[in-house]
C-alpha cells in the first residue's frame, strides 16, 4: 500500500469536504435553488459530514499510521461514505458554485476507494475475527435492512408508476437519484455482503467492516436531515423516520460489536505485502 497516496488523497478529501460543508452551513442562501426539503437535508448532511465523518476519517489515518487493521477498515468505510454522499450531490443538487468541488470529491473518493479495495488482504481480516455470533447478527441485520429499504423505495416508485402520477418525494427534481443509488448499489451490496458473511467467505468480512461504518455514518446524517427538515416545517413521514432511527441505532451498536471482534494479535496470512497485513490495534 502506498501510504503517501492514501494520506494525500484522504487529506484532500477532508479539506474539500470541510470547505463544502462549511459553505453549506454558513453561507446564507447557499441552497436557495433547492426545495425547502432538499435544502434542509443538505444542511443536515453537511453538519454530520463536518462533525462526525470528517473527524472519523482523520482518526482512521492516525490509526493507519499506527499500523492498525481496525483503522484501515474504518478508513475504507469513511471513504465509502464520502463516495456516496458526493455522488448524490453531484447528480442531485442544483448547479451551484461548488459543482466542481462535488465532482472532485466524488472522483477522489471513488478511485481512492477502489485503490483501497485492491490493496486489501481479505484472508487477514477474516483470520483476525474472534469467534462468536456477532458476524451472524451483523449479516442478518444488514440483509434485513436492505430488504426493508428496497421495499420502502419500491412501494413509493411502483405505486406512482401504477397510478401514473409523479412521486411526491421527487418534488421539482428530474429523477430519484438517492433511490437509484440505494436500489442499484447499496441494497445489492448489503445483500451480497450479508450472504458472503453467512457463508464464512473472506470478502464478506471485509465488505461488512466497510458497510457497517458507512451505514452508521449515513444513518446519523439522515437523522440530522430529519431534524433540519422538521425545523423548516417539512412534513416527516413517521414510518420512514422510525425505519432510519432503527437502522442507525442498530448499525452503530453492531459496528461497535463487530470492530471489537477484530483480534489485534493477528498480523498476516502469508508473504503478501497488501494493506491488511499490519496488525490491528
Amino acid at each position: 500500500m502506498n501510504t503517501k497516496l492514501i494520506y494525500a488523497n484522504s487529506l484532500l478529501i477532508a479539506l474539500l469536504s470541510a470547505v463544502a460543508t462549511l459553505s453549506g452551513l454558513l453561507w446564507k442562501g447557499f441552497y436557495s435553488k433547492e426545495t425547502i426539503s432538499m435544502g434542509a437535508q443538505a444542511m443536515g448532511q453537511d453538519l454530520v459530514t463536518l462533525l462526525v465523518a470528517l473527524p472519523l476519517l482523520l482518526l482512521s489515518l492516525y490509526l493507519i499510521h499506527k499500523k492498525s487493521l481496525r483503522g484501515q477498515m474504518i478508513w475504507m468505510g469513511s471513504i465509502f461514505y464520502f463516495l456516496y454522499t458526493y455522488a448524490s450531490l453531484s447528480f442531485l443538487a442544483n448547479y451551484n458554485q461548488f459543482f466542481l468541488v462535488y465532482v472532485a470529491l466524488f472522483s477522489l473518493s471513488l478511485y481512492t476507494f477502489i485503490y483501497g479495495l485492491m490493496s486489501l488482504d481479505a484472508k487477514t481480516l477474516k483470520n483476525s475475527m474472534k469467534p462468536g455470533k456477532t458476524t451472524t447478527v451483523a449479516a442478518i441485520f444488514t440483509i434485513f435492512m436492505a430488504v426493508m429499504l428496497a421495499f420502502l423505495w419500491l412501494n413509493i416508485i411502483i405505486g406512482s408508476l401504477l397510478s401514473g402520477s409523479v412521486p411526491t418525494i421527487l418534488e421539482k427534481y428530474t429523477t430519484l437519484v438517492v433511490q437509484a443509488l440505494d436500489l442499484g448499489v447499496l441494497v445489492p451490496v448489503a445483500i451480497i455482503t450479508g450472504t458472503l458473511l453467512l457463508k464464512g467467505r473472506a470478502w464478506g468480512y471485509v465488505l461488512m467492516s466497510i458497510l457497517i461504518v458507512k451505514i452508521s455514518l449515513l444513518g446519523t446524517a439522515i437523522l440530522s436531515m430529519i431534524f433540519f427538515m422538521a425545523q423548516n416545517g417539512v412534513e416527516i413521514v413517521l414510518g420512514q423516520a422510525v425505519f432510519f432511527v432503527l437502522t442507525t441505532v442498530g448499525g452503530i451498536i453492531i459496528a461497535g460489536l463487530y470492530y471489537n471482534k477484530i483480534d489485534s494479535t493477528v498480523t498476516d496470512s502469508g508473504p503478501s505485502q497488501k494493506m491488511a497485513m499490519v496488525s490491528g490495534k
